[in-house]
This record gives C-alpha cells, structure tokens and sequence, in this order.
C-alpha cells in the first residue's frame, strides 16, 4: 500500500518523531496506540480489507532515549535472520508482515517493566543525593529486557528507515543509527544490535553508565562510547527532517508526526535563582534545572523550526505533566496512571488535528 512507492523518487515523505522522557514513554505509546486506532476506522470507512501497520505508514522513524526504544520496537522484525556472509550494504531485510513487538507488548513494557529498570526504594531521596556521585540504577536489568525483546536483531534488519540519536563522548559528537533504503546506503555504514542501540540511546547522564559497543557488521572493530543523545535532540524531529531530505532529495512534501512525552510544569523564578551555584543548577533535588531546561529549550525550538519551514506539515502532540510526575524514574502504580491520564488529556484536547494527521497519513 505504502513501501511500493518508497524509491528514490518519492514526492512526499512520512515521518514519525518520538521524544525521549524515560518512563514517560508510555504518554507517545498511548498516543501511537490511539493513532492506531483512527487508521483503523479510517481504512474501514473506505472499505480496505488491509489495515497498514505503523511501519508501513511512516517511511521514517526517529526516537531519543526512551523514544528510540519504542521505534526500534515497532520496526524491528518478527524472526531473526540468517546474516549469512553478506555485509549491511548488501543485504536488504525481507519483508515480514508484522513487527516483533506491538504497541500493546510496548504499553506492558512500561507498566510490567518499567519498576524493575527504576526500582523504587524506601530511601529514594538518599539514591537521588547520591546520584550526584554515581549512577542510579544498575544497567543490568535493562540490558535484560532489551535482550528478551530485540534478541540478535539488527538495525539494518528493521521494517522501515529508522534514525536513533546517541551521543559519542570520546569523539564529541552526535551519534546517529541509521537502517536507511537500498538506494541511499553507503559501503561505510555502520550495523549494530538493536539491543545495543537501545541501551546507547538511553545511557541517560547519572541514570545508567555509559554504553560500551561495538557494530557487527564487519567493518569496523572499533568501540564506541554512547550517551543518551536526548543531551542534543531531545526532540528529534529536525533531525529526521534532514535525514529525510537526503534520503528522498525529491521529495516536495513532509508529513511529521512529533510525539513528545510531556512538558515540565515547574518554572523557576528570579527570586529562587539569583543566588544559586553551579551545586543548585545540577542538583538531582531540583530536578537537574540546568539539564530541564536544556532539553524543553531544544524541543521548543525545533517546534518552531519545523512549523515554519515549508513544504512541512509538522503535527505535535504533548501537554503539560499536570497530575504526573516530571520525573523520568518514577514507576509507581500511582505515576503510571497518571501518564495515561496525559495521554487522554492530550487525544482529547487535539481530535481534529489527530483527524488531520490521519488524512495527510493516508
């Protein structure tokens, strides 16, 4: 219905955006899973017997940190592959019908997993002083659940175009995963396990210890040291955007899909800042102001970048977190419910432009 039109020519472009926000994923898989669900009635209205799955609607996914978890969840194959003797150039993944984990396993995996990848502890305001000094959590159990989910997957492998954002700290710089067409890819591209992008993506500053990989695809031995790349794309819609126009340098029209995982409610005022140090501007009790504001600063400015470009039909779904936590690390029962309650706030403040997007989707 979609991926036959997906060569080099293509006119118009479909991309779908995913914040990262830790634990507050589970406010753009709401969404999605919503999305979802009006292409459905949509496709039914008009009598289609084959609904498209989430891949075959966008031509490119991107997330950051908890955002690249769900794309690569959504595009990652059901069966593995025999790789064979062949490099990532070479090889281009066969189509499977479905993904290997649905919106639905994803909405599980915040609500079932995610108190064990944060888990809470009765001294939890002692762990966030001593965040000052070390890392938050243990990396292993989220290293687990990526393993279950992804197994030996590969990114090249994935159902449609992704882009990952991590950032390299050895070389100092932004580091992207790329599965990009056939007609786009160079011999020089690097391959990695999903199960490892994921972790780089989501290396979050003082939450996880840096990620330590490696690709697999033959070309390089090389090890690379990957941080959450939410540090300078906690939104990265304009990232995708560019990635797109290289890929499609053809294109005329972009459809963006931004989903982001909620807006930060508190707001600093001159009064409590005036005397503060460089301790106040990172202190994990605040809620890191220096970082908060770093990333709502570039999410915002991308918002305005795309909204103003042409040739862009840019939608974006966020809210404030009234009700719900800001933190990323907060699981409890009585958080995830909240998060949810975001996510309804934010289907029914926006029925019309979701309406929209569906009709500039299809």
């Amino acid at each position: 219905m979609f991926k036959r039109y997906t060569a080099r020519y293509k006119r118009t472009v479909r991309i779908l955006s995913i914040d990262g926000g830790g634990v507050r994923g589970l406010i753009p898989t709401f969404l999605l899973h919503d999305i979802y669900r009006r292409i459905e009635l949509r496709c039914a209205s008009w009598g289609r017997r084959k609904v498209p799955r989430i891949h075959e609607v966008f031509d490119l996914v991107a997330g950051t940190s908890t955002g690249g978890l769900i794309a690569l969840g959504l595009c990652a194959p059901e069966q593995h592959f025999n790789h064979g003797g062949e490099s990532s150039a070479e090889r281009e993944p066969p189509p499977a019908p479905h993904p290997a984990v649905t919106i639905e396993r994803i909405i599980e995996i915040y609500t079932r997993y995610g108190s064990q990848v944060f888990p809470r502890w009765k001294f939890n305001r002692l762990r966030t002083v001593l965040q000052a000094f070390g890392e938050k959590y243990d990396a292993a159990p989220y290293e687990r659940l990526l393993r279950m989910l992804f197994g030996d997957l590969r990114v090249s492998e994935a159902l449609t175009n992704l882009l990952i954002t991590s950032y390299d700290t050895e070389r100092g710089t932004p580091f992207f995963f790329k599965r990009r067409p056939a007609h786009y890819r160079r011999y020089d591209d690097r391959d990695f396990l999903m199960r490892d992008a994921a972790r780089a993506a989501s290396a979050a500053p003082t939450f996880f210890e840096p990620a330590y990989i490696r690709p697999v695809d033959g070309h390089s031995r090389e090890f690379y040291c990957l941080i959450d790349g939410a540090i300078f794309a906690s939104n990265p819609a304009m990232s995708a955007y560019i990635e797109a126009r290289k890929m499609y340098p053809r294109a005329r029209r972009f459809i963006i899909v931004s989903l982001g995982t909620g807006k930060r409610t508190r707001r600093f005022t001159y009064r409590e800042m005036r005397n503060w140090g460089y301790i106040d501007w990172v202190s994990p009790i605040k809620g890191v102001p220096l970082t908060a504001m770093t990333t709502e600063g570039v999410a915002e400015a991308v918002n305005y970048q795309l909204t103003r470009l042409p040739g862009v039909e840019y939608y974006r779904f966020n809210a404030p977190l009234y009700g719900a936590s800001e933190a990323m690390d907060d699981a409890s029962d009585e958080n995830i419910d909240a998060l949810q309650g975001v996510a309804r706030r934010i289907i029914e403040d926006n029925v019309t432009t979701l309406d929209n997007a569906i009709g500039s989707l299809l």
